[in-house]
């Protein structure tokens, strides 16, 4: 199956999240500190025993997306090193293209995140007062992954 980005609503993230809990105990290379890079095919892989925790293929996709789209994971793959399948053995290289994307989206992130800060300061149509929080829309979630960006800045 061709991989290609897929963003999460507000709801959807935090089933994710409930979901990886729950996969997290079978498989703990999915929550590891610092995070891990994981090998090329894991999505696939989870689909496929994903029946023995419970998951459908939707809820297994869920919680890959849940962990691939955050800063932290993202900050993994641009310092490259070694995949890791779910069992935490080592399963392949992170390539110089995949450093390069991961690299690329963080950066991005960081300037919208600048771009979000100063509007937030200037008082612009969008928060609710001066330096106070400005609601993300979907198109403003999918940008930023739903991921907590303090883990790769």
């Amino acid at each position: 199956m061709a991989w290609k980005w897929r963003t999460l609503a507000r709801e959807q993230w935090t089933e994710a999240s409930e979901l990886l809990e729950i996969v997290a105990l079978r498989y703990p290379v999915l929550v590891a500190r610092p995070t891990k890079p994981l090998a090329v095919g894991t999505g696939d892989r989870l689909k496929a025993c994903g029946h023995e925790l419970g998951l459908t293929e939707d809820q297994a996709d869920l919680v890959i997306v849940r962990v691939t789209r955050t800063s932290s994971y993202l900050a993994a793959l641009a310092r490259g090193g070694h995949r890791y399948d779910l069992d935490g053995g080592i399963a392949g290289e992170v390539s110089a293209q995949d450093r390069k994307t991961a690299a690329a989206i963080l950066t991005a992130r960081r300037a919208k995140r600048a771009r979000n800060e100063a509007a937030i300061a200037r008082g612009s149509p969008g928060s609710d007062q001066p330096g106070g929080p400005v609601e993300l829309t979907n198109a403003d979630a999918g940008n930023a992954g739903g991921s907590d960006d303090r883990a790769a800045a």
